[in-house]
């Protein structure tokens, strides 16, 4: 039976750090192990309850504030399995998962990446309808998140998580890199991933930053320039698909557009009488 190493990297999240674990710890794959990685943490709860840690097959390493695809790489450093499953902090995944993933894992040697259908929880509730896996899709974009599992060998032959990419997004880079490698990728069909939805986190802060967004993705895409150029099809496909788009709403609202150009005072109305339907 092959050890899987669940990672946890942990930046003042003591508060649902437990929960995460306690996921972890009620798998039924039986031959695991779970590296949290403190990355700096500030926060008093966390770092009490850090400091006093008595989980079992857990280990707790220490380390300065760098970013989660720092404390990632370091908790598999200091892991043994042969399969790893990184776990943030304030996720949860269901009993069955390991043992799931594992399963399609070893039944072809070329698969590369495993993960599943994900549930939102938190302050949204309900599915998380991310499109379904092909390549297409993951040349435009990030489809598979970072609760997935993937061989060891395989990140040492990428050379692990761009530690560069504080940010955000080092996940996708990641699974461009697996993928570029020759593998595939299998999507259970079943939700066996939990991921909490916050007020406020690194994503929604990543997100609302436009030019840091797009200075991140410029980065992954010269650094992964043979990918890209091997797959430009559907980038193009893709940008002629807005095109299209684009020309089919200047049909349809073309004319409404350029009377709110003519009467702005209309349109300012038209988006407060919209902000207070929407809080009714």
């Amino acid at each position: 039976m092959s050890k899987v190493s669940i990672v946890i990297p942990c930046f003042n999240a003591g508060a649902l750090l437990a929960e995460a674990i306690d996921s972890a710890l009620k798998q039924t794959y039986p031959d695991l192990e779970i590296v949290v990685v403190d990355d700096g943490s500030t926060d008093a709860l966390t770092r009490e309850m850090l400091d006093h840690a008595s989980w079992p097959r857990t280990r707790i390493i220490r380390q300065e504030n760098a970013g989660p695809a720092v404390a990632r790489n370091r908790a598999i450093e200091a892991s043994v399995g042969d399969f790893i499953l990184p776990l943030d902090a304030d996720d949860t995944i269901e009993p069955t998962y390991v043992e799931k993933a594992v399963a399609a894992m070893n039944a072809d040697p070329n698969v590369g990446i495993v993960y599943c259908r994900a549930m939102r929880f938190g302050s949204e509730s309900g599915p998380w309808n991310l499109p379904p896996y092909n390549l297409r899709e993951l040349v435009i974009d990030n489809v598979i998140f970072v609760t997935s599992l993937f061989r060891r060998a395989d990140w040492i032959r990428v050379g692990g998580f761009n530690q560069s990419l504080r940010l955000g997004v080092e996940d996708y880079e990641f699974w461009v890199k697996i993928v570029g490698l020759g593998r595939d990728v299998v999507q259970l069909d079943e939700y066996l991933f939990n991921y909490r939805i916050q007020q406020t986190s690194r994503t929604s802060n990543f997100s609302a930053d436009r030019a840091a967004m797009v200075a991140t993705y410029a980065h992954i895409f010269r650094d992964n320039i043979g990918f890209y150029a091997k797959n430009a099809e559907f980038i193009f496909e893709h940008r002629f698909g807005l095109y299209d788009e684009l020309v089919r709403y200047r049909a349809r609202y073309g004319n409404l557009d350029l009377f709110f150009a003519r009467h702005p005072w209309i349109h300012r109305l038209a988006k407060k009488l919209g902000r207070l339907v929407g809080l009714i």
